[in-house]
């Protein structure tokens, strides 16, 4: 998807979402997709555009000192994140340019060994080591009305995504999300990340916007969101982004992701979602 135009890139990734049952409108697709999640929950609790634009602010801010994200040394000002229609055009629905991450090429892999083999060769113990102390998953349905429909007489839009966290928290011995020191989340679009939040239990349902207001995402606030940048910050390799998230976990539990370096990082958790929420994957990591 990277080295084709935005639109035929679009049309190479529809296998993620029900061809011909949804989104056949849609020049994008998943800008699409993510706009009506946007414009749920502007329908349940009530939504403002700059709190997305915010999340967009923070993780290019982050993205800034990871030397492994695109937009590193990319400029924006305060314009590319407001209804400046020139500087943040629409892309679909509700979602502007600054709203949807950037497809990137890159690639990342993790190398798991057992406790054993660690016993047999305890030179490896010099290298920086991290533990997958838990993971979760849930899968839904292809289709986001479908899921948006279960969901209606429900707290939160997605319970199926707070049941993988929650299995994952179970696994690793986690009481609530305030037993983490960072999260890296899945900010395919900011109305992603807006859904992670609650999720998570960081606010309560539909109240995202009061940790983007009160600064708690920030590195150094109480549970930051994405240090490395996230995918609207460091970009998308599809196929590579989640194995990139337990990476940048790894950095932070061994102390080594360096500027964006969360202090005292001891546990980490990712989330990672497939089409509308359609599969959901979570770890948390630890230091070994």
């Amino acid at each position: 998807a990277k080295n084709v135009p935005g639109d035929v890139g679009t049309q190479n990734m529809l296998g993620a979402a029900w061809i011909g049952r949804e989104g056949q409108d849609a020049k994008y697709i998943w800008p699409y997709m993510f706009s009506r999640i946007a414009e749920e929950y502007d329908k349940r609790y009530g939504g403002d555009p700059r709190h997305l634009w915010s999340i967009a602010e923070l993780n290019i801010r982050n993205a800034r000192n990871n030397p492994n994200a695109q937009t590193r040394v990319w400029d924006f000002g305060p314009e590319a994140f407001s209804d400046d229609p020139v500087a943040n055009p629409i892309v679909e629905g509700r979602l502007h340019k600054a709203d949807c991450g950037l497809l990137t090429d890159g690639g990342a892999g993790v190398v798991l060994v057992s406790d054993r083999f660690l016993a047999a060769r305890p030179e490896l113990r010099q290298r920086p080591i991290s533990r997958i102390d838990g993971w979760g998953h849930r899968t839904a349905g292809l289709l986001l009305e479908e899921k948006l429909k279960r969901s209606s007489d429900e707290p939160l839009m997605f319970p199926h995504v707070t049941e993988a966290i929650q299995d994952t928290f179970t696994r690793a011995g986690v009481g609530t999300v305030d037993d983490l020191d960072l999260i890296e989340t899945h900010d395919c679009f900011t109305a992603s990340e807006y859904m992670a939040i609650d999720h998570f239990g960081i606010t309560p349902p539909g109240e995202s916007w009061r940790a983007i207001e009160s600064g708690e995402l920030e590195i150094g606030g109480r549970i930051p969101v994405n240090p490395s940048g996230g995918l609207l910050g460091g970009g998308h390799p599809v196929g590579a982004t989640g194995i990139r998230m337990l990476l940048d976990c790894h950095k932070q539990v061994t102390g080594t992701a360096g500027g964006y370096q969360v202090e005292g990082a001891r546990r980490a958790a990712t989330l990672n979602i497939g089409g509308s929420t359609t599969t959901t994957v979570g770890f948390v990591v630890g230091s070994a």
